[in-house]
Order: structure tokens, then sequence, then C-alpha cells
């Protein structure tokens, strides 16, 4: 007797199947047949849940963003951790760890996928912002911080983290990476408005994501 699987199950299963492909087989490389021999459903099946296999990697971006924002939550949950090293470590967060985000990555920097690109910011930034909103804020109530419009900080942090440390954007030699990472730490305490040297221990941190 054939199984009837609850939509979002397949709709999962696509996805996890389309995403493994993409990163071992490439995005143009993969094909949406390819796609529906791993999962084994009929094609009228997949065009059900996903009308192209570009709107697959625009989900597979959008779960992307959630897996670094739930870490990110996780780790400014954490009140262990001192406050601005929970502000840091969740903005790191963000940055992809599966094995193949480098070939997701590539896809968005595509002059023909500009688009995700876009989705990608525009949703990392609304995902992200309101996570770091509470530390920010207890930062500037405690005395930590010094900064009038805290939420643009924080878009504008994360969005120079994600430009400068994408190598795929501004195409940095491996050389260029601890100037680069000690400018960003800088600027980002000025941003912040705290003390300076006060992000100096993520610079050790920041070398092991290269």
């Amino acid at each position: 007797m054939k199984t009837v699987k609850d939509g979002e199950v397949r709709k999962r299963e696509i996805l996890i199947a389309a995403r493994g492909l993409f990163v071992n087989k490439g995005y143009d490389q993969t094909s949406v047949n390819d796609i529906l021999n791993i999962v084994n459903i009929a094609k009228g099946t997949f065009y059900y849940y996903f009308a192209s296999k570009e709107e697959v990697l625009e989900a597979i971006i959008l779960d992307i963003v959630e897996e670094g924002a739930r870490k990110a939550e996780k780790i400014i949950k954490n009140k262990d951790i001192p406050l601005v090293n929970r502000i840091m470590m969740a903005i790191m967060a963000q940055a992809p760890e599966f094995e193949g985000a480098d070939e997701i990555k590539d896809e968005l920097h595509k002059v023909e996928n500009a688009k995700l690109e876009q989705l990608y910011l525009k949703t990392m930034l609304r995902r992200m912002t309101p996570i770091l909103q509470e530390p920010v804020l207890e930062g500037i109530e405690r005395g930590i911080f010094q900064m009038d419009y805290p939420t643009e900080c924080i878009e504008s942090i994360l969005l120079l983290g994600h430009m400068m440390f994408d190598c795929n954007v501004c195409e940095w030699n491996i050389e260029e990476y601890p100037r680069k990472i000690q400018a960003f730490l800088s600027n980002t305490e000025r941003m912040l408005g705290a003390k300076d040297g006060e992000l100096k221990v993520f610079l050790q941190m920041f070398g092991q994501m290269r």
C-alpha cells in the first residue's frame, strides 16, 4: 500500500535532496529530473511544491538564514557568555558552516542570480536584526555601548561583515585577511561605541573561520 506523505514532509525531502545535489554536483549541472530520481516522485508532484529549480534554491537560501538565526538565538540566550562575546558570536553564526557552503554562495554571486543575493541579504537582515537588538540595547543600558541608532548600527555591521568576509564578493587574497579582520573589528567597536580593543579577542576566532 502506497504511503501518502504530509505536504511539509514531502517538501522538506525535495529541499534536502536538491541541497545535496547542488553542493555535490553543482546547481547548473543539477536537473529537476535528478531531484525527482532521489526523492522518487513524479514531475507533477515536484511542480506542486515548487515552480522551478530556482525556487528550490530560494527556499534553500531561506533555510540557510534560518539555521544561522537559530544558532544566534541560542547564543544570545546563554547568559554565561559575556554580553559583547554573545553579540559577536551571534553575528558570526550567520556564516554557513555546512560542507559545500561555498558552492551555494557561488550561485548567489552569479550575475543572473543577483536577485538571490538580494533575497539572502533582505532575509538575513530581517531575521537577524531583532535577535541582536535585545543584547545591544542591554549594552547601551549598561554603558558598554554608546550609540544613537542601534537598529541601523546592527544592520550596518551585518552588511559589512557579509560583504567583507565573503571571498566571492571582494576577492581578498588570504594574506589580506588579518588586516581586514582588524579593520572590521575596529570599525565595529566604533559603530557600537565600545572601548578600543573590546573586540580584540575575536581576531583568532575570525581567523578560524577562513
